[in-house]
């Protein structure tokens, strides 16, 4: 498994807007590129980091491919960042794997 870490530097007042668009970004590259989805975060600092996970590389790089008809979303989310694009920081190969979505009961 890939995980993707992407950094997004979101124009001043545009958060609201970038999270909708994100979200929106997000479910179409799911449902059309074979993504494994992602999760946004901010962090301490004001920025927006998602991680989103792929099967394989192969399939990651396919995704920057998109077809006409969903460009108007991808450029949605883009025309809400600084630099119109998001920071790829890291591609991640899995090598062990132990996130739940479940918290320990003895916790």
């Amino acid at each position: 498994m890939l995980s993707v870490v992407l950094e997004f530097d979101v124009i001043d007042g545009k958060e609201q807007e970038f999270v909708s668009a994100w979200t929106e970004c997000t479910k179409a590259i799911y449902e059309n590129f074979g993504s494994l989805g992602s999760r946004l975060h901010k962090s301490e600092h004001g920025s927006y980091i998602a991680y989103a996970q792929w099967p394989n590389n192969e399939v990651y790089e396919k995704s920057g491919a998109w077809p006409a008809h969903l460009l108007q979303i991808r450029d949605r989310m883009r025309a809400t960042l600084k630099e119109g694009k998001p920071t790829l920081l890291y591609k991640l190969m899995t090598e062990v794997d132990l996130l739940s979505n479940t918290q320990y009961n003895n916790a």
